[in-house]
């Protein structure tokens, strides 16, 4: 499988590779939030999109993450409660205590 792999990933970098070669005198003129950039490389304008991307996906896991080992912290404690409160009714001795414990109620005549 990892071989598998490495070969998706070189095939992806010989791609990528291309596509920045083929393109690597083309410009774009990008207008963002009021600005005016003119003559980026499209280059740039590929990298820094997938650079936000990533950093986007990461920030987002992160938090998902921080989220699920905070549930699992607190599930591991009222785990631990729980098993403490069993082994300590399972310590407690054996004593009848309901109506009738005291002696058999039921007439055997």
């Amino acid at each position: 499988m990892w071989f598998i792999k490495g070969i998706l990933f070189l095939l992806l970098l010989f791609v990528l590779a291309y596509f920045f070669i083929t393109n690597s005198g083309q410009t774009v003129d990008l207008q963002f939030f009021g600005h005016d950039y003119l003559g980026i490389s499209i280059y740039w304008v590929v990298v820094v999109s997938f650079l936000l991307g990533f950093l986007t996906s990461f920030i987002v896991a992160a938090f998902r993450e921080f989220r699920l080992h905070r549930r699992l912290r607190k599930l591991r404690k009222d785990l631990a409660v729980r098993d403490k409160e069993i082994a300590e009714l399972r310590a407690l001795p054996l004593q009848p205590d309901g109506p009738g414990a005291e002696g058999n109620d039921r007439d055997d005549a």
